[in-house]
């Protein structure tokens, strides 16, 4: 119950006035009206305890399942007579007093225990009320946007509207029921625990879902929950619900069914974007998923980039719409899809060619992505025996270029709440470049090592609210900070907090579970070994028509130190305990 408080006079005696207050028997409020404590009180003032709003939307909540469940025994009843159903039986039975619910049974209909206000059709698979959570609207407008690219948000919706599983299903709606408590914007007033709920949400996907099932809305489930694993810092997990959705696609059977054919594509399309961009950031060979046509205009698509969006930072924000123009989106999406595939192929497959001078270079030019050109030439920056200053400008510049746009575009304009995971790969692959290779940067405005580690970890901090798999990437930077000598900001207490307790810090297996190997790095070794032995000369030779000239510039390029020199400096700082004399 809410308590009103009174400021009230002590009395002289204060001590006694304790020891009598301490002898006192414990009055607690029953509930009743007046309360048994305010009807013990010698005065007959107004009782001053009042129900609790959590207790009375409580109430709320029960009343609106009580009217909504007569609703649909009202509703059984009504179809019925409208069809001519029995309608003299049906009379007599109401004339009677029998029960709306004892009718409805006895004429074979829907009763109450299968009334559901979510799940597409009867099912106690679905764990969501929308009058129980609030999120009713969230559903609609956080996993879908976000998820675009996996299915038809218009066919999703219609499905659910009119409670169908041809493009929606329980398991897909609790699957989007978890992701959108990654993504619900927390306010002080919420009482709901969005972390747990999400759990619940997603071991109800989990119980339920069946693996043998290659219905189009099971795929995307498993799909959507690899989606929430990677959020979560489940990465082993979720990369095994990656691979059982590409696994089905090849036995999905054609539907003949109105919007198949864009469900299926955009399926398709999504599954495939995320086995390669998640292979881009764990260093694999991605899977080859083509079983439909990407870049085909299809006939609905126009009206996909007409639809209107509002880019907003905070969901209150009074902001202009603007075309989408999803579907155009989504083809120049797959075209680079195509190329970071060809790198990742290119340079993570142990069992093929070689690489030349020549691969490196045809692959660079067709590439504009900032973090696909740092991975492709990242590795020469500690290749043994290779100019280094031919690409120091390149790998500098489009560093530079992908950590101003993810500050300028997109962490000022709408903050790092909901950065994707894979985004949050690519600020690590980005600032470690700089902080291990460029720590000292250069004038105009670019971030050097220590601003760059500042960043990550800020933007990292932004994310963890709802995206626990920040935690272990900061713990990540922070190792890899320390590795370059690189000073931690002084509030980093404050922007990177300790993991969860019981847990006091971060262990090899948080780390391994969050990115699938022990860091973030690239198998720089691993790339080396397949570069052939002309490499470095072949650059040499092939690189300046590419535009790879030895530039003099402001960069402060330096080597990473030694273990025995990072030891040296250690033993040098005041604060450390072995600098004793």
């Amino acid at each position: 119950m809410t308590k009103k408080l009174r400021v009230v006079a002590l009395p002289p005696n204060v001590e006694e006035s304790r020891i009598q207050l301490h002898e006192m028997p414990v009055l607690t409020c029953d509930g009743k009206k007046p309360c048994k404590r305010c009807a013990s009180r010698v005065e007959t003032s107004e009782c001053i305890y009042e129900v609790h709003i959590k207790h009375a939307k409580e109430e709320l909540v029960k009343q609106i399942k009580e009217l909504r469940a007569k609703d649909h025994l009202t509703e059984q009843i009504l179809q019925a007579l409208s069809t001519d159903e029995k309608v003299p039986e049906i009379l007599e039975r109401l004339k009677n007093g029998e029960t709306y619910e004892s009718i409805v049974e006895w004429l074979g209909r829907s009763p109450i225990e299968d009334f559901e206000t979510l799940s597409p059709r009867t099912s106690q698979h679905s764990t969501f009320e929308a009058s129980d959570h609030e999120m009713g609207g969230d559903i609609h407008c956080l996993p879908l946007d976000y998820l675009h690219t996996l299915f038809s948000e218009g066919h999703f919706v219609d499905s659910y509207g009119r409670k169908s599983e041809s493009y929606c299903s329980p398991v897909l709606v609790n699957a989007l029921c978890a992701m959108a408590c990654h993504l619900h914007s927390v306010a002080e007033a919420d009482e709901v625990d969005f972390e747990r709920l999400g759990e619940e949400f997603s071991d109800a996907v989990r119980m339920n879902i069946d693996p043998q099932d290659r219905t189009v809305t099971t795929i995307q489930a498993f799909a959507v929950m690899f989606l929430v694993d990677s959020n979560r810092a489940k990465g082993l997990r979720a990369t095994s619900y990656l691979k059982v959705a590409t696994d089905s696609l090849s036995s999905v059977a054609y539907q003949e069914t109105n919007g198949f054919e864009e469900v299926w594509k955009n399926t398709v399309r999504g599954i495939r974007n995320l086995n390669v961009e998640w292979a881009q950031v764990t260093f694999q060979v991605p899977p080859v998923v083509q079983y439909t046509s990407f870049d085909e205009v299809g006939e609905n698509e126009s009206k996909l980039d007409e639809a209107r969006w509002y880019f907003y930072r905070y969901v209150n924000d009074q902001c202009p719409a603007w075309p989408g123009l999803l579907a155009t989106t989504n083809r120049e999406k797959s075209k680079l899809i195509r190329i970071v595939q060809d790198v990742a192929t290119m340079m993570y497959n142990q069992q093929g060619p070689q690489l030349s001078a020549h691969d490196v270079l045809q692959q660079y030019s067709r590439i504009l992505y900032s973090n696909a050109v740092i991975q492709l030439l990242r590795p020469l920056l500690d290749f043994e025996g290779f100019p280094t200053a031919l690409v120091e400008e390149v790998i500098w510049n489009h560093a530079q270029q992908g950590l101003y746009l993810l500050d300028e575009h997109y962490k000022t304009q709408y903050t790092c709440r909901y950065q994707p995971v894979l985004q949050m790969f690519s600020l690590l692959h980005l600032t470690d470049v700089v902080a291990r290779f460029f720590p000292g940067g250069r004038e105009g405005g670019s971030k050097d090592g220590p601003e760059a580690i500042y960043f990550a970890m800020e933007s990292l901090m932004q994310s963890r609210t709802g995206l626990p798999v920040a935690g272990p990437l900061q713990e990540m930077l922070r190792r890899t900070a320390n590795e370059c000598s690189i000073r931690l900001p002084r509030n980093l207490s404050e922007i990177m907090s300790p993991p969860k307790p019981p847990k006091q810090m971060y262990c090899i297996d948080d780390l391994i579970d969050a990115c699938t190997r022990p860091m973030y790095c690239q198998p720089v070794d691993r790339i080396h070994a397949r570069y052939l032995p002309s490499f470095s000369a072949d650059w040499v030779s092939e690189g300046p028509s590419f535009g790879f000239l030895e530039l003099i510039s402001g960069i402060s390029r330096s080597r990473i130190p030694s273990a025995e020199e990072r030891g040296a400096q250690s033993l040098m700082q005041i604060h450390n305990l072995l600098n004793s004399n």
